[in-house]
């Protein structure tokens, strides 16, 4: 019987923004977010993409998109985006990295999408 492996974010990057700093307009915005993700206590960690975006900012574009790798808040909040990546990470432990980044992908872009050896 294999031990289940919990994930843990490792570090949070945004190329727009330092962690802590704000866009200008909260209620309106969007921001890339950069987060490695790895197995609690060890080393290493992929790379998983996000975009937080609150509903206004959605509303001004003229372009469709499905939701995949979209946070949608009312308005931004490092400390939501955090809290909401935890909440996710609650629900994607598994046997092994490669279950774990399974679920972890239902949601958030992976680094290795669409990877073929």
């Amino acid at each position: 019987m294999k031990n289940t492996l919990y994930p843990e974010i490792k570090s949070i990057i945004s190329t727009e923004y330092d962690y802590g700093a704000l866009p200008e307009d909260l209620e309106d915005g969007e921001v890339s977010i950069d987060v490695e993700i790895g197995i609690k206590g060890q080393e290493g960690a992929d790379i998983f993409y996000l975009t937080a975006i609150t509903p206004k900012a959605i509303s001004g574009r003229p372009e469709k998109k499905w939701g995949r790798g979209y946070l949608i808040m009312p308005s931004f909040s490092w400390k939501e985006v955090n809290s909401s990546l935890e909440k996710l990470l609650m629900h994607c432990s598994g046997e092994d990295w490669k279950e774990i980044s399974t679920k972890l992908s239902k949601e958030l872009l992976w680094e290795y999408d669409n990877y073929k050896p």
